[in-house]
């Protein structure tokens, strides 16, 4: 009699723990899925990494750039043609997703205030790049390829930290190209 019943304990134990253990599991597939759900863009934020890729966004607002702690984000996929300037508040944002997005003209000038090391603003429709890029230091990755750049800036000489540089696409010459190597002889440029 006392081993039924200790055997009986015992079922009922690993009963209670298998049930919790369900339920763990199961409450953790549902805040992953609350994470990944594309219709809520303040559950795909975390408190560095802000991802509105494929969000249909026209237009970079307030709810936005006032996330100043952001040091990830990821705007690519959207139907962006400009950027407004207030994202300069954005001064912690290290890596910066614009691509395959509308943009125009040039990128902002206000990308100096962003200690960026990665920039990737490809296949968009931009024709320039500001000169202002040349006070971002701190650029490592910097990917323009696939736009209707036709110039660039004599200041982009002085990112020697550069490492990767994409430019793939854009109706520059070789002179230009050939020019750049020279001026950034420890970056791959991808013509």
């Amino acid at each position: 009699m006392k081993k039924n019943i200790l055997i009986a304990i015992l079922i009922l134990i690993i009963i209670g723990l298998s049930s919790w253990t369900i339920y763990d599991h199961r409450k953790s597939q549902n805040s992953v899925s609350a994470l990944s759900c594309p219709g809520s863009v303040v559950s795909r934020a975390s408190t560095d990494n802000l991802n509105l890729s494929h969000s249909n966004l026209t237009s970079v607002g307030s709810h936005i750039y006032d996330q100043t702690g952001v040091t990830q984000l990821n705007l690519s996929y959207n139907d962006l043609r400009t950027l407004p300037a207030q994202m300069s508040k954005m001064v912690n944002i290290q890596i910066l997703n614009l691509d395959h997005n509308q943009l125009q003209g040039n990128l902002i000038g206000q990308i100096c205030d962003m200690p960026l090391t990665t920039l990737d603003a490809s296949n968009n429709q931009m024709t320039g790049i500001p000169s202002e890029i040349a006070l971002v230091p701190t650029l490592r990755n910097l990917d323009l390829s696939y736009n209707k750049i036709s110039s660039l800036p004599s200041e982009i000489s002085t990112l020697t930290k550069l490492k990767l540089f994409n430019l793939t696409g854009n109706p520059l010459n070789n002179n230009q190209i050939n020019n750049l190597r020279s001026e950034l002889p420890n970056t791959n440029i991808i013509f």
